[in-house]
């Protein structure tokens, strides 16, 4: 709480949430766990929703049928060559990023499905905290990007191993 809050503060303000305090003390310790995980949970759905950019379902096609409009009001096309090629580019590129950005969110779940297999003891708790902070799109620290280094340089030691271990099973079974 900011300074200028507090000295303003009134007193039925200050009243009502000492009352709020009182009760949410008073409250079980199991109700308290509770609250705290639904607010994780509001807090990690907001963030999602902030950093997603819903783009509208329909406006590519509100852009083509606009385009279609302005497209029969014209009685002559000639002199509107390069404004037709423009609209056409725009459309194009449109469709080009929605679909990307489809393929993208797509993947994206795959991922995230497919990390979720993963038993939680297979990586340490920060590496993991890492790996989601990635995947999700939130903001990382210097120690994330570290752990991250530190798994993709044990990831590639694997799997030169991995490449040892496989010649060596396809002696043993010739």
């Amino acid at each position: 709480m900011s300074i200028d809050k507090w000295i303003s503060e009134t007193k039925e303000e200050r009243e009502k949430r000492e009352k709020i305090d009182k009760l949410f003390k008073s409250l079980p310790e199991e109700k308290v766990l509770d609250l705290k995980k639904r607010k994780i949970k509001d807090l990690k759905k907001k963030r999602r929703e902030e950093s997603v950019d819903e783009i509208e379902p329909n406006s590519f096609l509100n852009e083509l049928i606009e385009f279609k409009e302005w497209l029969n009001q014209r009685t002559y096309l000639k002199g509107d060559l390069d404004k037709i090629e423009i609209w056409i580019h725009n459309l194009n590129k449109k469709l080009t990023l929605e679909t990307k950005d489809q393929e993208l969110k797509t993947s994206k779940a795959h991922l995230i499905e497919q990390f979720r297999k993963i038993p939680p003891k297979f990586l340490d708790e920060k590496t993991r905290v890492a790996i989601n902070k990635k995947l999700y799109g939130t903001k990382r620290t210097s120690s994330d990007n570290y752990y991250l280094r530190k798994l993709k340089k044990f990831i590639q030691d694997k799997l030169i191993e991995a490449s040892y271990y496989e010649l060596l099973k396809t002696i043993l079974d010739s």
